[in-house]
């Protein structure tokens, strides 16, 4: 066995332990403590660079995607469980960001991305699926994406955790979850029950949390009504419904592009003899299976055979719906070339099961062409043609089906519909899925698209002109928090097939047709295998970018970033912003009561796309002020540094660095909103709250301001149980009890069910006493999601500060409708009061969570508040010795007599006693103090005291060489605050080493305070 995989299999048991050790805290009430994302991402740049970058789960404000740089790998992984091994080693290594509970996580698959064939690099995909108890959990993955060698390219969590207290066995047996799921389609449906499933037990996605439910599956006699109902587990509440076909809707757009091979079968686009891979050739002798090209051979038969093709091949099966299968049966002849025409004569019906066939076989090429490794799309794919219906066609969950020409449209089964539909049940595999907002039928377009090449799907579908949709819509991204918009899942999917059309239009453009193809591909398939993104979200262009990155780091940009990244703008997306210059290091200055020092901040920058950094400056603003700047100074390589200058206390003081590189390329870090802060002074909290008290003691805060207005969604104090934009449970939010929200949920609840309607609701903090001091420190915790619907510039997130018990107010924070923080996930947020009011003994805070407009989703919470004062510290910078004690008599040739202080150096406490020690015993002598500092020749020493020097009192060392003295200060007209006094040690030594009968201390320089 080899020392690598030694290594690795040992790591894995260890792991395995670790994992599971772990799994009750991570899924049984998981993350008690809230993962302070910017703190924990800094701590992992810190470790593995700075291009590092994190998506947030909108439900838990836990990580969700990890990307953007490069860790290395701590051995290089050569099998499969290496692979998974390694997986798990990172998720360790991030788990307080992400919070995945690694023992319910499942070795799925180890897939290779052959990306180097698009001038990036290779990658390797990772998958785990997650089981809690043994039941899956639907929708729960965690994707790693590596380099070839094992270095970690990004992370993707799913994953779900479940409710403390949650129980995993079910209350609710099978059989009666399949009655009301068969009441359930029985009243929703005209059509009667064919068949319904065995109920599956799984764990579903509730609110940011694995809820336990039975899955059931109920089919109509008409296969276009098939349905998977979710019914809790133990409450029996119908949790979801979940459509099974997904039809090709009619639909869309009309454009005048024109390409040939994606047109119906019609007069003007006749049929034309095709080779039928795969198909399967029957006889006596046996059967085989032809090429990719239709090629067959029987080997060693010598005599005519008589053979029969249908369609039928190694992964296709066309069934008709409207009689008998087309076959036919011939005889071949030995050492001919016999050509087997499945249907010579142009019949609508038979070609509509050849278009089936060639159709599911062109769409499955583009998985196996692009990545021969992939086996996904290696399965019996089902197409059943010539329904009794017209316009349409559709996926029901184990078939493909397609209508003939009728009502005004074509025979559905051709080309880019074939191709679609398929898609469909494509999704299922990858487990993008084919969900309510339109990722389904987007990406089901997406596999329509890049198999035939063209942008429009279902071309001349109800006549000419007639087309269904077209990648070259302008249909805009609405969103993440607002993902369905445009009102049903066709016209939701055309912002996702938009964006992956015009990528791969982008890339044509730049590398021609074959090379834009073969990158586009490569891209589509690779995301399909490297991460489960079952929704339209910002964060696919940043797992697109992941897989174009070569070099692990995003900030610099991928080979084919612009063309990725102008194709997600064009469609509305916002785009991700690549880092000019990088920064890393960022010293955080600590709080501190010295106001007599600089404080050294140090930075390491380098340049992405320039060459060399030509400067860097220290921003720093005092008490909310403007901005002082400092020219930071290099100090080898790309570190850099520069002081902020001692500041009188009492003081907040924010920084931020800005670089500029030699192609006058400028950056700021970090971006206002995330910059660090220290203050300078005493630190004194005077409001600190979890709001974990018992429910009726709300500590003096209130809720409601006259003409607030607000009819639901007003603040509440609760344990909060979320729907999807809500807090869903304050154990992620910050310390396992309550928080206050706007309006609590249900459990299983709809977004918006208790939301902000009808106006303003106003949570008040109680009145608190800040007149000591202008540097009022404060933080919170907040939770806002708001889908941008309504009025826009009236609904918004506000944080308002009073200095007259709320008779004015002035605002300290206001989130708007959209952009970032409006998503939900905890976010923290400081400022100091000071910089927005003059702080006075009636203080008063509030927080106001606005819905004035129709329409919108408004949704709030506050947790962990702490108000503080920063007043002046009596902070006095330390003394310090320097000269040289010289050995004595008493000293054996070794150290001489030693000098300090105790007590107070403040001048008005006149409490400072000078003190000796290792003197020669039983000897008189005096302490001495001038303002500065010599070394000169003295006795048999050194004087280390010089200027207008005064003499203490007499004293005499006691048998162990020690002495003191309290001088009386007042007395002492030269020690003033502000002033530096330097004391020194003389005494008697008759027998001295030098013979001069006196010697002295070493120094001791002393600042004197207020």
């Amino acid at each position: 066995m080899n020392q690598t995989l030694c290594t690795s299999l040992v790591l894995s048991a260890a792991l395995s332990g670790l994992a599971t050790a772990q799994s009750s805290s991570a899924e049984a009430g998981a993350g008690g403590i809230r993962p302070k994302m910017d703190q924990q991402l800094s701590q992992w740049r810190e470790a593995h660079g700075s291009s590092w970058r994190a998506v947030t789960d909108r439900e838990t404000g836990t990580l969700e995607m990890l990307y953007g740089g490069s860790a290395e790998a701590p051995f290089r992984p050569e099998i499969d469980q290496d692979w998974f091994v390694l997986g798990r080693n990172f998720m360790q290594a991030s788990q307080a960001m992400h919070q995945i509970g690694g023992g319910t996580l499942v070795d799925d698959k180890v897939t290779f991305l052959p990306l180097g064939q698009m001038n990036t690099t290779d990658k390797m995909s990772v998958r785990y699926r997650q089981e809690i108890a043994g039941i899956p959990v639907i929708d729960g993955w965690v994707n790693a994406l590596f380099s070839v060698d094992g270095d970690l390219l990004s992370l993707q969590n799913t994953s779900l955790r479940l409710p403390e207290g949650a129980s995993t066995t079910p209350a609710l047996s099978p059989e009666a979850a399949q009655r009301l799921a068969n009441e359930t389609f029985t009243r929703t449906h005209t059509v009667a029950i064919r068949n319904t499933e065995a109920a599956e037990l799984a764990f579903v996605r509730v609110a940011g949390m694995a809820r336990l439910a039975w899955r059931v599956e109920v089919r109509g006699t008409d296969d276009r009504m098939a349905k998977r109902y979710v019914v809790d587990a133990q409450n029996g509440q119908l949790l979801d419904t979940e459509e099974l076909v997904h039809h090709f809707d009619v639909g869309g757009t009309v454009s005048t592009n024109a390409t040939s091979g994606i047109f119906p079968d019609s007069a003007t686009n006749p049929e034309v003899v095709r080779p039928l891979p795969l198909a399967r050739v029957s006889s006596s002798a046996g059967t085989v299976l032809p090429d990719e090209n239709g090629n067959f051979n029987f080997p060693g038969v010598n005599s005519p055979l008589q053979v029969t093709i249908e369609y039928i091949g190694q992964f296709y099966e066309v069934r008709n719906s409207a009689g008998a299968e087309h076959t036919v049966t011939t005889t071949a002849q030995v050492g001919q070339g016999n050509n087997l025409l499945l249907n010579p004569s142009s019949v609508d019906t038979i070609t509509g099961a050849a278009n089936a066939y060639i159709g599911s076989h062109e769409t499955r090429e583009l998985v196996v062409d692009t990545n021969p490794g992939d086996t996904t799309a290696n399965f019996n794919i089902i197409s059943n043609v010539n329904l009794n219906s017209t316009c349409n066609a559709f996926f029901n969950g184990v078939s493909i089906n397609f209508y003939p020409a009728g009502g005004g449209c074509v025979n559905t089964s051709y080309s880019t519909v074939v191709a679609h539909e398929l898609g469909h049940w494509l999704n299922v595999l990858y487990g993008t899925g084919n969900g309510a907002d339109g990722m389904g039928e987007g990406n089901a377009d997406v596999f329509a698209m890049y198999t035939y090449d063209v942008p429009i799907v279902g071309r001349n579908f109800s006549g000419p002109g007639g087309n269904i949709r077209t990648g070259n819509n302008t249909r805009q991204f609405c969103g993440d928090a607002n993902a369905g918009c445009h009102g049903g899942v066709h016209a939701n999917g055309e912002v996702w097939m938009g964006a992956a059309w015009k990528v791969r239009r982008n890339l044509n453009t730049t590398h021609g047709n074959a090379v834009g193809d073969m990158i586009s591909n490569n891209l589509f398939l690779g995301w399909l295998n490297g991460f489960n993104q079952t929704t339209i979200r910002t964060t696919i262009e940043t797992q697109w970018l992941t897989l174009d990155d070569d070099d692990g780091n995003i900030d610099n940009g991928t080979p084919n970033y612009s063309d990725i990244d102008s194709a997600f703008r064009e469609q509305g997306f916002p785009g991700v912003d690549l880092a000019l210059i990088s920064f890393s290091g960022l010293t955080q200055v600590d709080n501190t009561e010295d106001d007599s020092t600089a404080n050294t901040v140090d930075v390491t920058v380098s340049a992405n796309f320039g060459t060399t950094i030509t400067d860097v400056t220290l921003n720093y603003s005092v008490n909310g002020g403007s901005d002082n700047t400092v020219s930071m100074v290099n100090v080898g390589g790309d570190n850099w540094t520069a002081d902020i200058p001692a500041i009188p206390s009492p003081a907040s003081i924010e920084y931020f660095v800005e670089a500029v590189d030699d192609a006058a390329n400028v950056q700021i870090f970090p971006e206002a909103g995330s910059r660090p802060s220290f203050v300078v002074g005493v630190l004194t909290p005077i409001l600190v709250t979890d709001f974990n008290q018992a429910l009726g003691d709300d500590e003096g805060w209130t809720v409601g301001l006259p003409g607030d207005g607000a009819t639901t969604g007003i603040w509440e104090r609760v344990n909060p149980v979320g729907t999807e934009a809500q807090p869903e449970d304050d154990n992620t939010a910050g310390n396992g009890g309550r928080a206050w929200i706007t309006g609590q949920g249900s459990v299983g609840g709809a977004i918006g069910e208790n939301d902000v309607d009808g106006g303003v609701t106003t949570l008040l903090s109680p009145v608190f006493d800040a007149s000591m001091t202008p540097v009022v420190p404060i933080s919170y915790w907040r939770w806002y999601s708001n889908d941008a619907g309504g009025s826009p510039n009236a609904d918004v997130f506000q944080v308002d500060v009073s200095n007259n018990g709320g008779t004015t107010w002035t605002n300290v924070e206001t989130v708007g409708p959209a952009g970032a923080g409006t998503a939900g996930g905890w976010i923290n947020h400081t400022a100091n009061l000071g910089a927005f009011v003059n702080p006075t003994a009636n203080m008063r805070l509030r927080f106001r969570a606005s819905d004035l407009g129709d329409g919108s989703i408004v949704e709030a919470g506050i947790d962990d508040v702490e108000f503080s004062v920063v007043v002046a510290s009596d902070f006095c910078t330390p003394a310090t010795n320097y000269c040289v004690a010289s050995p004595h008599s008493a000293s054996g040739g070794g150290q001489g007599a030693l000098v300090n202080i105790t007590g107070s150096q403040i001048v008005a406490d006149n409490n400072i006693t000078l003190e000796v020690n290792n003197a020669p015993g039983d000897r008189f002598g005096l302490f001495f103090f001038g303002p500065t500092q010599v070394q000169v020749t003295f006795g048999d020493g050194f004087r280390c005291v010089g200027g207008a020097t005064r003499r203490l009192p007499l004293v005499q060392t006691d048998v162990f060489g020690f002495a003191s003295s309290t001088p009386d200060l007042t007395n002492l007209p030269t020690i003033t605050a502000g002033s530096t006094q330097n004391f020194q040690f003389w005494f008697r030594d008759p027998m001295g080493p030098g013979g001069t009968g006196f010697n002295t201390s070493n120094g001791i320089s002393v600042p004197f305070c207020e």
